[in-house]
């Protein structure tokens, strides 16, 4: 055991469901009192204060419903017509005669009961009317559901429409980064036949993916030129005769900036836990009255040790899981990070890097990111994505 906690260390709760850490490459099954219970993973540390993964992660839904924000009704007290055809329904008429958005709502409300659509509910939230459906599949898209005479528009989340992320790479340009270092390294040092990795036109700025190492050399097997002159007189100190150091200079440059947000609202998206506290408790009134949480994902990872967890923002993703190597080609999860060694150890859920930059399949906060290209729509925001609960815990501990 340690009173002092690094990355891969273990958590558990004692008999007495206190706080026990357990140092890495230690931990052996059955040796622990058979009242312990091994929580989780030390994935950060500043200070006196540790960062906890949870043991377990599952596939969870950000949101298991479809907002769409409606716009262009007539609030003028007079009778009004529009039609609506909800997730690949028949056409219906919508009659309304509204002076107020909540007017409005109640009418929705009404032709949803009219209509027997049971899985859709009408609410308002942050001054916006929301009309959505409740029991999303990967069926529903923006063209499963239609309307005129009013305006249907998809939202990945009413919360979050005010965030600017923007993914800005240390050489000052924006776009497509690198999230896992350690994969370019691994992987990108071999010869690729990809044009996105392996330039087939003369490269005259830095490219958006990450060049490969005998395409930045001008040395590759699948050109018949060297395409990449600009990238040595930028990062060489001699062009002529390229290092691997070099390349990995380069590759440094493009890595993202933590925490990968510009903008004056940045800050307030860099806190996990200040979000998931604020999302679990938002709910909307379904159309029979009751009220649900809409923010599924939060709900889950907030109940982590006890009430202390958080869903992960898109910074804590890269500050805590940036050294993965589980997920490389030719590494064993028992050999791996020393944060996947622990959760092997323990019979815990991995953490992989799917390709050589980019993270497993998570749910964030003000994004829902399967990819590098940027944040998605509601198709992502609904699909049941990788969901890893994080805990912070304040030393010492009784």
């Amino acid at each position: 055991m340690t009173t002092q906690p690094g990355i891969g260390d273990i958590l558990c709760y004692d008999e007495n469901r206190k706080y026990k850490f357990i140092q890495l490459d230690t931990f052996q099954a059955g040796t622990s009192p058979a009242a312990w219970e091994t929580l989780g993973v030390v994935v950060l540390r500043k200070g006196n204060q540790v960062t906890v993964c949870s043991k377990n992660n599952t596939t969870k839904k950000f949101m298991a419903v479809f907002p769409y924000i409606v716009s262009g009704q007539m609030l003028d007290g007079a009778e009004h017509t529009a039609t609506l055809k909800l997730h690949g329904s028949e056409t219906f008429e919508f009659k309304y005669t509204a002076s107020s958005d909540e007017a409005f709502v109640e009418a929705l409300k009404s032709f949803l009961t009219e209509h027997n659509f049971t899985d859709w509910s009408a609410y308002i939230m942050d001054g916006k009317v929301i009309l959505q459906y409740d029991n999303y599949t990967s069926s529903e898209t923006s063209t499963t559901t239609t309307a005129t005479g009013l305006t249907l528009t998809t939202r990945l989340s009413i919360d979050f429409q005010e965030a600017q992320p923007g993914f800005l790479r240390k050489c000052g340009n924006y776009g497509t980064g690198i999230w896992s270092v350690n994969g370019v390294v691994q992987q990108f040092q071999k010869d690729r036949t990809e044009t996105a990795l392996n330039p087939r036109e003369d490269v005259t700025s830095v490219p958006s993916y990450p060049v490969c190492y005998p395409a930045f050399c001008g040395t590759s097997e699948h050109r018949d030129k060297d395409y990449c002159l600009y990238l040595r007189q930028k990062y060489c100190a001699d062009p002529a005769h390229p290092t691997l150091d070099d390349w990995k200079r380069y590759i440094q440059d493009i890595t993202h900036v933590i925490p990968c947000m510009v903008g004056g609202n940045a800050p307030k998206w860099r806190d996990g836990k200040a979000i998931t506290d604020r999302l679990k408790n938002v709910v909307y009134q379904a159309q029979d009255g009751s009220m649900k949480k809409l923010y599924t994902g939060a709900v889950w990872c907030s109940e982590f040790l006890d009430g202390k967890g958080y869903m992960i923002t898109v910074a804590e993703m890269d500050e805590a899981f940036g050294d993965v190597t589980y997920g490389m080609s030719g590494v064993a999860r028992d050999e791996a990070d020393p944060i996947n060694r622990s959760l092997f150890a323990i019979g815990g859920d991995f953490i992989a890097v799917t390709s050589a930059f980019n993270f497993p399949h998570l749910i964030t906060h003000y994004a829902i990111r399967t990819s590098y290209s940027g944040y998605y729509d509601n198709a992502y925001a609904n699909s049941s994505l990788r969901v890893i609960p994080l805990a912070r815990i304040e030393l010492p501990v009784d």
